[in-house]
C-alpha cells in the first residue's frame, strides 16, 4: 500500500497565487526613461586588441576620403579592431567564501524605479513573421520549432519587471563579429546580472559578453543604444558539473539597473512544491528564433534534489529549451515585489520506480545563489 502523500508546511510565506495575481492592474506612469541611458560607456565603444599600455589613438588613426556628409576612418596594424569591450577578469569562487560575505544567509533586495511601469501582466507579441511556406502541392507549410504544446508566448518587454530581464550574448573571440551562443539573464543588482554558469564563457582569453535589457527584433525596447558588456563574471568552483550549481553573476561597465531597476531573490522553500506561482522568462530558439522573449507563467515545481544547500528544482510543466538557458523563474509577494528563487540550467530525464523515466526541466537554486548576488553586492558596490 503507498504511502499517502504529505504536503511540507512551507517555513515562509508562498508567493501570490495565480488567482492573486489575476486581480492586480498594471501601474501606467507614461514617463520617459532616464537621460542617463543615453550615454552609455558601452554605447559606441570600441576596442583594439594586443594593444600595449602606451598606446595612442592619434599615432595611428586615418582618416579616408568618403563621402561629403560623413566621416571615416583607417586603424592600420595587424591587431583586431573589436565593437565592444571586452572583459577585464573572470574566476571561480568556494562557498566557504561566499557564505562569509557579509548579508549572507538573507534576501536580495529588489528595486524599481519611479519613472517605469509596473506591469504584472505583459502584452503578448505576434511572434516572429515569416514568410509563407508552401509545399510543392501549393499546401501552406508553419514552420514548427517545438513538438508536443508549448505554452511559451513570445511577448512585448516593457515596464517593470520585464525591462529587467535580456538577452545575453558571449563571445569566445572578440574578434569575431559574431558571437559563440546566446542565453538569458537578469538584473539582481545596478550593475549585475544573474545569468546560468554555462552561459559564461570560461576559459577563453579575451573573452565578451553583451548584455542587451528588454531585448526585442534586434534592440532594447528601452532604445536602441541601451545595452552594457561585461566587465567581470564570478560563479562557484564547481566546473559547472552539478547543475544545482550552476548560476553566475556578472558586473556590467554600466550599471542599467540604477536607471531599469532589478530583482529581488529568495531561498526556495520546498513547502512552495506544486503551488502554479512561477514565471519564467527567456530566449529560446524555439521561440521567435530568440528575437523576442517568451514568459510562462504558472509554473510549479514538484521536487527538489539537494547537494549540499544548493537545490534542483524540478518542473515538468514549464517549458524550456536552448536559449533560456539563465532565464528566471519569479514570482509577486504580498510586499509587492518581485523576487527570482532560481534560473533555467538545462533537463534531466529520471528514474521512477518500477520502469519508468520522467522528463524534467530543471532550475538552479537554493541559498547559494542568493548569497553569490549578496557577494556581489558587497565587492560590486
Amino acid at each position: 500500500m503507498n504511502a499517502k502523500y504529505v504536503a511540507k508546511k512551507p517555513k515562509s510565506p508562498p508567493p501570490l497565487s495565480i488567482a492573486d495575481l489575476a486581480k492586480m492592474d498594471n501601474v501606467l506612469k507614461g514617463k520617459e526613461p532616464p537621460a542617463a541611458l543615453g550615454s552609455l560607456k558601452s554605447t559606441h565603444s570600441f576596442s583594439r586588441l594586443g594593444s600595449k599600455g602606451d598606446f595612442k589613438l592619434d599615432s595611428v588613426i586615418k582618416q579616408v576620403k568618403a563621402g561629403e556628409d560623413f566621416r571615416s576612418w583607417n586603424f592600420p596594424g595587424a591587431e583586431p579592431i573589436v565593437r565592444g569591450l571586452p572583459g577585464k577578469e573572470s574566476g571561480r569562487i568556494s562557498r566557504d567564501e561566499v557564505r562569509r560575505t557579509k548579508g549572507a544567509g538573507g534576501i536580495s533586495k529588489a528595486s524599481r524605479p519611479d519613472w517605469a511601469d509596473t506591469i504584472y501582466h505583459p502584452r503578448v507579441s505576434v511572434g516572429d513573421v515569416r514568410p509563407t511556406l508552401r509545399s510543392l502541392k501549393g499546401n501552406v507549410v508553419k514552420p514548427h520549432y517545438v513538438f508536443g504544446n508549448d505554452d511559451r508566448q513570445p511577448f512585448f518587454p516593457s515596464g517593470y519587471p520585464w525591462q529587467c530581464i535580456g538577452r545575453v550574448f558571449a563571445w569566445t573571440d572578440p574578434s569575431n563579429p559574431n558571437w559563440s551562443w546566446s542565453g538569458s539573464g537578469a538584473l539582481v543588482t545596478h550593475n549585475t546580472i544573474l545569468t546560468a554558469g554555462h552561459v559564461a564563457p570560461w576559459g577563453s582569453n579575451p573573452w565578451m559578453v553583451l548584455f542587451v535589457p528588454a531585448y526585442f527584433n534586434g534592440s532594447s525596447t528601452v532604445g536602441p543604444t541601451v545595452y552594457s558588456y561585461v566587465e567581470s563574471y564570478w560563479g562557484y568552483n564547481t566546473n559547472d558539473t552539478v547543475s544545482a550549481w550552476d548560476y553566475c553573476v556578472m558586473k556590467l561597465y554600466d550599471p542599467l539597473g540604477d536607471s531599469l531597476g532589478w530583482f529581488g531573490s529568495k531561498t526556495y522553500d520546498d513547502g512552495w512544491n506544486d503551488g502554479d506561482y512561477w514565471t519564467l522568462v527567456g530566449y529560446p530558439g524555439a521561440i521567435a528564433n530568440a528575437q523576442q522573449p517568451s514568459w510562462q507563467g504558472g509554473i510549479s515545481f514538484h521536487d527538489t534534489d539537494g547537494d549540499g544547500d544548493a537545490e534542483e528544482l524540478e518542473t515538468n510543466n514549464g517549458d524550456s529549451s536552448p536559449g533560456d538557458s539563465g532565464g528566471p523563474f519569479f514570482a509577486w509577494w504580498a510586499d509587492g515585489w518581485p523576487y527570482i528563487v532560481g534560473e533555467v540550467s538545462g533537463q534531466e530525464e529520471e528514474y521512477q520506480f518500477p520502469f519508468s523515466t520522467e522528463d524534467n526541466n530543471i532550475a538552479a537554486a537554493g541559498s547559494p545563489m542568493v548569497d553569490l548576488i549578496i557577494w556581489a553586492i558587497n565587492n560590486w558596490p
